[in-house]
Protein backbone atom coordinates (compact mmCIF):
# COMPACT_ATOMS: atom_id res chain seq x y z
CA UNK A 1 0.00 0.00 0.00
CA UNK A 2 2.85 2.35 0.83
CA UNK A 3 4.45 1.59 -2.52
CA UNK A 4 1.24 2.45 -4.33
CA UNK A 5 0.91 5.72 -2.44
CA UNK A 6 4.55 6.54 -3.15
CA UNK A 7 4.16 5.83 -6.86
CA UNK A 8 0.97 7.88 -7.00
CA UNK A 9 2.68 10.82 -5.30
CA UNK A 10 5.57 10.50 -7.75
CA UNK A 11 3.21 10.59 -10.72
CA UNK A 12 1.38 13.64 -9.36
CA UNK A 13 4.67 15.42 -8.66
CA UNK A 14 5.91 14.63 -12.17
CA UNK A 15 2.74 16.04 -13.71
CA UNK A 16 2.97 19.22 -11.62
CA UNK A 17 6.64 19.71 -12.52
CA UNK A 18 5.85 19.16 -16.21
CA UNK A 19 3.02 21.67 -16.08
CA UNK A 20 5.26 24.17 -14.30
CA UNK A 21 7.97 23.80 -16.95
CA UNK A 22 5.40 24.09 -19.72
CA UNK A 23 4.02 27.25 -18.11
CA UNK A 24 7.53 28.72 -17.96
CA UNK A 25 8.03 28.02 -21.68
CA UNK A 26 4.73 29.74 -22.48
CA UNK A 27 5.75 32.77 -20.40
CA UNK A 28 9.15 32.99 -22.09
CA UNK A 29 7.63 32.75 -25.57
CA UNK A 30 4.87 35.24 -24.76
CA UNK A 31 2.10 32.79 -25.69
CA UNK A 32 -1.36 33.90 -24.48
CA UNK A 33 0.20 36.94 -22.81
CA UNK A 34 -2.83 39.13 -23.55
CA UNK A 35 -5.32 36.67 -22.08
CA UNK A 36 -3.31 35.80 -18.97
CA UNK A 37 -2.67 39.48 -18.18
CA UNK A 38 -6.37 40.27 -17.93
CA UNK A 39 -8.59 39.88 -14.92
CA UNK A 40 -10.94 37.05 -15.77
CA UNK A 41 -14.43 38.27 -14.99
CA UNK A 42 -17.77 36.90 -16.06
CA UNK A 43 -19.63 39.04 -18.54
CA UNK A 44 -23.37 39.65 -18.12
CA UNK A 45 -23.56 38.97 -21.87
CA UNK A 46 -21.97 35.49 -21.30
CA UNK A 47 -18.74 36.19 -23.19
CA UNK A 48 -16.69 39.17 -24.34
CA UNK A 49 -13.81 39.81 -26.69
CA UNK A 50 -10.29 40.04 -25.18
CA UNK A 51 -8.45 43.34 -24.93
CA UNK A 52 -5.18 43.94 -26.81
CA UNK A 53 -5.40 40.62 -28.60
CA UNK A 54 -4.79 39.29 -32.09
CA UNK A 55 -6.81 36.35 -33.40
CA UNK A 56 -6.12 34.45 -36.61
CA UNK A 57 -8.72 32.67 -38.70
CA UNK A 58 -8.94 31.25 -42.21
CA UNK A 59 -10.95 32.57 -45.09
CA UNK A 60 -13.91 30.20 -45.69
CA UNK A 61 -13.31 29.94 -49.45
CA UNK A 62 -9.69 30.88 -50.08
CA UNK A 63 -8.29 29.33 -46.87
CA UNK A 64 -5.85 32.23 -46.50
CA UNK A 65 -5.12 33.59 -43.00
CA UNK A 66 -7.30 36.39 -41.60
CA UNK A 67 -5.93 38.53 -38.77
CA UNK A 68 -8.32 40.22 -36.36
CA UNK A 69 -7.08 42.86 -33.93
CA UNK A 70 -8.91 43.81 -30.73
CA UNK A 71 -7.86 47.08 -29.15
CA UNK A 72 -7.47 47.94 -25.46
CA UNK A 73 -11.24 48.36 -25.24
CA UNK A 74 -11.92 44.81 -26.48
CA UNK A 75 -13.35 46.07 -29.79
CA UNK A 76 -12.40 44.88 -33.26
CA UNK A 77 -10.35 47.75 -34.62
CA UNK A 78 -9.23 48.60 -38.15
CA UNK A 79 -6.78 51.36 -37.27
CA UNK A 80 -4.33 52.32 -34.52
CA UNK A 81 -6.70 54.66 -32.70
CA UNK A 82 -8.27 53.09 -29.61
CA UNK A 83 -12.05 53.08 -29.58
CA UNK A 84 -12.07 55.11 -26.36
CA UNK A 85 -10.11 57.87 -28.11
CA UNK A 86 -12.55 58.20 -31.02
CA UNK A 87 -15.16 60.93 -31.21
CA UNK A 88 -18.63 61.02 -32.79
CA UNK A 89 -18.81 57.24 -32.90
CA UNK A 90 -21.41 55.50 -35.04
CA UNK A 91 -21.40 52.12 -33.33
CA UNK A 92 -22.56 49.00 -35.18
CA UNK A 93 -23.85 46.34 -32.79
CA UNK A 94 -24.69 42.89 -34.11
CA UNK A 95 -23.57 39.30 -34.50
CA UNK A 96 -21.16 37.51 -36.84
CA UNK A 97 -22.32 39.48 -39.89
CA UNK A 98 -21.24 42.65 -38.11
CA UNK A 99 -18.04 41.43 -36.49
CA UNK A 100 -16.98 39.90 -39.84
CA UNK A 101 -14.24 37.62 -38.53
CA UNK A 102 -14.10 35.80 -41.87
CA UNK A 103 -12.74 38.68 -43.95
CA UNK A 104 -9.93 41.20 -43.74
CA UNK A 105 -10.58 44.58 -42.15
CA UNK A 106 -10.19 46.49 -45.42
CA UNK A 107 -13.17 44.66 -46.90
CA UNK A 108 -15.65 44.98 -44.01
CA UNK A 109 -18.62 47.29 -44.46
CA UNK A 110 -17.78 49.12 -41.21
CA UNK A 111 -14.26 49.95 -42.44
CA UNK A 112 -15.60 51.10 -45.80
CA UNK A 113 -18.14 53.38 -44.16
CA UNK A 114 -15.49 54.72 -41.80
CA UNK A 115 -13.32 55.73 -44.73
CA UNK A 116 -16.28 57.40 -46.43
CA UNK A 117 -17.11 59.40 -43.29
CA UNK A 118 -13.78 61.17 -43.66
CA UNK A 119 -13.03 61.43 -39.94
CA UNK A 120 -15.95 63.64 -38.92
CA UNK A 121 -17.71 60.52 -37.67
CA UNK A 122 -15.99 57.27 -36.69
CA UNK A 123 -17.61 53.98 -37.62
CA UNK A 124 -16.86 51.36 -34.96
CA UNK A 125 -17.49 47.61 -35.09
CA UNK A 126 -18.95 46.47 -31.75
CA UNK A 127 -20.20 43.18 -33.21
CA UNK A 128 -19.67 39.81 -31.53
CA UNK A 129 -20.34 36.42 -33.08
CA UNK A 130 -23.65 34.85 -31.96
CA UNK A 131 -24.84 37.88 -29.98
CA UNK A 132 -28.61 38.42 -29.80
CA UNK A 133 -30.53 41.59 -29.04
CA UNK A 134 -30.10 41.29 -25.26
CA UNK A 135 -26.36 40.67 -25.48
CA UNK A 136 -25.97 43.60 -27.87
CA UNK A 137 -27.89 45.81 -25.45
CA UNK A 138 -25.64 44.75 -22.57
CA UNK A 139 -22.62 45.43 -24.75
CA UNK A 140 -23.93 48.93 -25.36
CA UNK A 141 -24.17 49.46 -21.60
CA UNK A 142 -20.52 48.42 -21.30
CA UNK A 143 -19.45 51.09 -23.79
CA UNK A 144 -22.06 53.65 -22.89
CA UNK A 145 -19.40 56.00 -21.51
CA UNK A 146 -17.76 56.42 -24.91
CA UNK A 147 -18.43 59.36 -27.24
CA UNK A 148 -21.16 57.55 -29.17
CA UNK A 149 -23.28 59.66 -31.51
CA UNK A 150 -25.42 56.89 -33.03
CA UNK A 151 -26.20 53.27 -32.22
CA UNK A 152 -26.89 50.98 -35.18
CA UNK A 153 -28.39 47.59 -34.39
CA UNK A 154 -27.75 45.13 -37.24
CA UNK A 155 -30.68 42.74 -36.91
CA UNK A 156 -30.30 39.08 -37.91
CA UNK A 157 -33.07 36.49 -38.14
CA UNK A 158 -31.41 34.32 -35.49
CA UNK A 159 -31.35 37.12 -32.90
CA UNK A 160 -34.68 35.84 -31.60
CA UNK A 161 -33.18 32.36 -31.35
CA UNK A 162 -30.06 33.73 -29.62
CA UNK A 163 -32.31 35.42 -27.07
CA UNK A 164 -33.79 32.02 -26.24
CA UNK A 165 -30.52 30.06 -26.34
CA UNK A 166 -28.53 32.49 -24.19
CA UNK A 167 -31.20 32.28 -21.49
CA UNK A 168 -30.03 35.37 -19.62
CA UNK A 169 -33.13 37.54 -20.13
CA UNK A 170 -36.64 37.26 -18.76
CA UNK A 171 -39.76 39.40 -18.91
CA UNK A 172 -41.37 39.95 -15.51
CA UNK A 173 -45.09 40.04 -14.79
CA UNK A 174 -44.77 43.82 -14.70
CA UNK A 175 -43.48 43.82 -18.27
CA UNK A 176 -39.97 44.86 -17.24
CA UNK A 177 -36.87 43.17 -18.62
CA UNK A 178 -34.63 41.37 -16.16
CA UNK A 179 -31.10 40.07 -16.77
CA UNK A 180 -29.36 37.28 -14.91
CA UNK A 181 -26.32 38.35 -12.91
CA UNK A 182 -23.53 35.75 -13.27
CA UNK A 183 -21.41 34.99 -10.23
CA UNK A 184 -17.65 35.25 -10.43
CA UNK A 185 -15.75 32.01 -9.83
CA UNK A 186 -12.57 32.62 -7.84
CA UNK A 187 -10.96 29.37 -9.00
CA UNK A 188 -11.47 30.25 -12.65
CA UNK A 189 -10.08 33.75 -12.08
CA UNK A 190 -6.93 32.24 -10.56
CA UNK A 191 -6.56 29.72 -13.37
CA UNK A 192 -7.00 32.54 -15.86
CA UNK A 193 -3.68 34.04 -14.74
CA UNK A 194 -1.82 31.00 -16.09
CA UNK A 195 -1.12 30.21 -19.76
CA UNK A 196 -1.52 26.42 -19.69
CA UNK A 197 -5.33 26.42 -19.34
CA UNK A 198 -5.63 28.45 -22.55
CA UNK A 199 -3.56 25.83 -24.39
CA UNK A 200 -5.91 23.12 -23.11
CA UNK A 201 -9.01 25.10 -24.11
CA UNK A 202 -7.60 25.80 -27.57
CA UNK A 203 -6.62 22.15 -28.09
CA UNK A 204 -10.07 21.01 -26.98
CA UNK A 205 -11.91 23.22 -29.47
CA UNK A 206 -9.49 22.44 -32.29
CA UNK A 207 -9.94 18.71 -31.68
CA UNK A 208 -13.70 19.14 -31.59
CA UNK A 209 -13.72 21.08 -34.84
CA UNK A 210 -11.43 18.53 -36.49
CA UNK A 211 -13.64 15.62 -35.48
CA UNK A 212 -16.81 17.40 -36.58
CA UNK A 213 -15.18 18.15 -39.92
CA UNK A 214 -14.16 14.52 -40.36
CA UNK A 215 -17.67 13.33 -39.56
CA UNK A 216 -19.86 15.27 -41.99
CA UNK A 217 -23.53 14.80 -41.41
CA UNK A 218 -22.95 13.12 -38.05
CA UNK A 219 -23.02 16.08 -35.67
CA UNK A 220 -24.80 14.18 -32.89
CA UNK A 221 -22.11 11.51 -32.74
CA UNK A 222 -19.26 14.02 -32.67
CA UNK A 223 -21.04 15.90 -29.87
CA UNK A 224 -21.29 12.71 -27.84
CA UNK A 225 -17.54 12.29 -28.03
CA UNK A 226 -17.14 15.50 -26.02
CA UNK A 227 -20.08 15.12 -23.66
CA UNK A 228 -17.91 14.12 -20.70
CA UNK A 229 -15.74 17.22 -21.10
CA UNK A 230 -18.81 19.42 -21.30
CA UNK A 231 -20.00 18.14 -17.93
CA UNK A 232 -17.22 20.07 -16.22
CA UNK A 233 -19.29 23.20 -16.78
CA UNK A 234 -22.78 23.33 -15.31
CA UNK A 235 -23.44 26.61 -17.10
CA UNK A 236 -22.46 25.10 -20.42
CA UNK A 237 -24.72 22.12 -19.81
CA UNK A 238 -27.67 24.39 -19.06
CA UNK A 239 -27.05 26.46 -22.17
CA UNK A 240 -26.51 23.45 -24.43
CA UNK A 241 -29.97 22.16 -23.60
CA UNK A 242 -31.31 25.12 -25.55
CA UNK A 243 -28.96 24.78 -28.52
CA UNK A 244 -30.49 23.03 -31.51
CA UNK A 245 -33.53 21.88 -29.55
CA UNK A 246 -36.87 21.63 -31.37
CA UNK A 247 -38.11 25.03 -30.21
CA UNK A 248 -34.91 26.82 -31.27
CA UNK A 249 -34.99 25.13 -34.67
CA UNK A 250 -38.63 26.07 -35.28
CA UNK A 251 -38.51 29.72 -34.19
CA UNK A 252 -38.06 31.36 -37.58
CA UNK A 253 -40.79 29.29 -39.21
CA UNK A 254 -43.11 29.79 -36.24
CA UNK A 255 -42.72 33.56 -35.81
CA UNK A 256 -43.21 34.17 -39.54
CA UNK A 257 -46.11 31.74 -39.83
CA UNK A 258 -49.84 32.46 -39.54
CA UNK A 259 -50.26 31.14 -35.96
CA UNK A 260 -47.13 31.46 -33.77
CA UNK A 261 -47.14 29.39 -30.59
CA UNK A 262 -47.68 31.07 -27.18
CA UNK A 263 -44.04 30.34 -26.29
CA UNK A 264 -42.82 32.05 -29.47
CA UNK A 265 -45.10 35.04 -28.89
CA UNK A 266 -43.79 35.38 -25.33
CA UNK A 267 -40.21 35.33 -26.63
CA UNK A 268 -41.15 37.93 -29.23
CA UNK A 269 -42.57 40.16 -26.48
CA UNK A 270 -39.31 39.80 -24.57
CA UNK A 271 -37.37 40.74 -27.72
CA UNK A 272 -39.49 43.84 -28.24
CA UNK A 273 -39.16 44.81 -24.57
CA UNK A 274 -35.36 44.56 -24.71
CA UNK A 275 -35.27 46.55 -27.95
CA UNK A 276 -37.56 49.22 -26.50
CA UNK A 277 -35.41 49.50 -23.37
CA UNK A 278 -32.25 49.73 -25.44
CA UNK A 279 -33.71 52.43 -27.67
CA UNK A 280 -35.04 54.34 -24.66
CA UNK A 281 -31.62 54.30 -23.00
CA UNK A 282 -29.92 55.45 -26.19
CA UNK A 283 -32.45 58.25 -26.64
CA UNK A 284 -32.08 59.28 -22.98
CA UNK A 285 -28.34 59.53 -23.59
CA UNK A 286 -29.07 62.06 -26.34
CA UNK A 287 -28.13 59.66 -29.11
CA UNK A 288 -29.72 58.34 -32.27
CA UNK A 289 -30.89 54.71 -32.65
CA UNK A 290 -31.13 53.00 -36.04
CA UNK A 291 -31.77 49.44 -37.21
CA UNK A 292 -30.27 47.77 -40.26
CA UNK A 293 -31.86 44.45 -41.26
CA UNK A 294 -29.61 41.90 -42.95
CA UNK A 295 -30.44 41.06 -46.60
CA UNK A 296 -31.66 37.44 -46.46
CA UNK A 297 -35.37 36.60 -46.82
CA UNK A 298 -35.56 35.19 -43.28
CA UNK A 299 -33.97 38.38 -41.90
CA UNK A 300 -36.60 40.44 -43.70
CA UNK A 301 -39.51 38.26 -42.59
CA UNK A 302 -38.48 37.99 -38.92
CA UNK A 303 -37.73 41.72 -38.72
CA UNK A 304 -41.14 42.45 -40.23
CA UNK A 305 -42.73 40.72 -37.26
CA UNK A 306 -40.44 42.23 -34.62
CA UNK A 307 -39.67 45.81 -35.69
CA UNK A 308 -42.00 46.57 -38.58
CA UNK A 309 -41.38 48.91 -41.48
CA UNK A 310 -40.52 52.24 -39.91
CA UNK A 311 -38.76 54.26 -42.66
CA UNK A 312 -37.54 56.79 -40.09
CA UNK A 313 -35.45 54.26 -38.23
CA UNK A 314 -35.21 50.90 -40.02
CA UNK A 315 -33.27 50.05 -43.19
CA UNK A 316 -33.98 46.73 -44.94
CA UNK A 317 -30.93 45.74 -47.00
CA UNK A 318 -33.02 43.16 -48.85
CA UNK A 319 -34.90 46.00 -50.56
CA UNK A 320 -31.73 46.96 -52.43
CA UNK A 321 -29.29 44.03 -52.53
CA UNK A 322 -31.35 41.49 -54.46
CA UNK A 323 -30.64 37.75 -54.32
CA UNK A 324 -28.45 37.02 -51.31
CA UNK A 325 -26.78 34.08 -53.08
CA UNK A 326 -24.62 36.60 -54.95
CA UNK A 327 -23.31 38.05 -51.70
CA UNK A 328 -22.28 35.01 -49.64
CA UNK A 329 -19.28 32.72 -49.39
CA UNK A 330 -19.34 29.43 -51.27
CA UNK A 331 -18.54 27.43 -48.13
CA UNK A 332 -20.10 29.65 -45.47
CA UNK A 333 -23.50 31.29 -45.01
CA UNK A 334 -22.05 34.72 -44.15
CA UNK A 335 -21.60 37.53 -46.64
CA UNK A 336 -18.25 37.75 -48.39
CA UNK A 337 -16.21 40.77 -49.49
CA UNK A 338 -18.54 41.76 -52.31
CA UNK A 339 -21.51 41.31 -49.99
CA UNK A 340 -19.96 43.75 -47.54
CA UNK A 341 -19.27 46.15 -50.40
CA UNK A 342 -22.89 45.96 -51.52
CA UNK A 343 -24.12 46.55 -47.95
CA UNK A 344 -21.81 49.55 -47.60
CA UNK A 345 -23.21 51.00 -50.84
CA UNK A 346 -26.78 50.67 -49.60
CA UNK A 347 -26.06 52.16 -46.18
CA UNK A 348 -24.04 55.00 -47.68
CA UNK A 349 -26.85 55.94 -50.07
CA UNK A 350 -29.65 55.62 -47.50
CA UNK A 351 -31.31 58.81 -46.31
CA UNK A 352 -31.09 57.44 -42.77
CA UNK A 353 -27.29 57.70 -42.91
CA UNK A 354 -26.86 60.84 -45.02
CA UNK A 355 -25.75 62.85 -41.95
CA UNK A 356 -22.50 60.93 -41.63
CA UNK A 357 -21.01 61.18 -45.12
CA UNK A 358 -21.57 64.68 -46.46
CA UNK A 359 -20.88 65.26 -50.15
CA UNK A 360 -17.88 62.95 -50.49
CA UNK A 361 -18.13 60.93 -53.72
CA UNK A 362 -18.06 57.23 -52.73
CA UNK A 363 -17.42 55.94 -56.26
CA UNK A 364 -13.57 56.04 -56.17
CA UNK A 365 -13.41 54.07 -52.92
CA UNK A 366 -15.91 51.48 -54.08
CA UNK A 367 -14.10 51.05 -57.40
CA UNK A 368 -10.78 50.68 -55.60
CA UNK A 369 -12.21 47.98 -53.33
CA UNK A 370 -13.75 46.13 -56.28
CA UNK A 371 -10.32 45.95 -57.91
CA UNK A 372 -8.71 44.91 -54.63
CA UNK A 373 -11.26 42.14 -54.13
CA UNK A 374 -10.73 40.84 -57.66
CA UNK A 375 -6.98 40.81 -57.09
CA UNK A 376 -7.44 39.15 -53.69
CA UNK A 377 -9.35 36.25 -55.25
CA UNK A 378 -6.84 35.84 -58.09
CA UNK A 379 -3.84 35.22 -55.87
Amino acid sequence: MKAVAKNFALVVASILVSLALFEIVLVLTGTYKELASQDLRLSPAIWERPRNAVERHRHPDLKVPIEIVYDDDGVRNHDRVSTSAKRNIVGFFGDSFTENRRIENRFTFVRLLDELAGGKFRMVNFGVDAYGVDQNYLRYLKYRHLDIHTVVYVLCENDLRNLYEAGITTLGADGKVKFLQPRANRTLRILGKFRTPYVAISAYHQARALIKKSLPGNRDYSDRLFRVADRFSAARKAQKKRLRDDFAESLVTDITGPSPSPQTLKLARTFKAVLAKWKADVTADGRRFLIVVLPRPDDRDVAGKLVGRDPSGVLYLSDFMGDYAAHRFKYDVHWHELGNLAAARVIRSSALFSTYFGEVDPAPLFQDRERAIAEYYRR
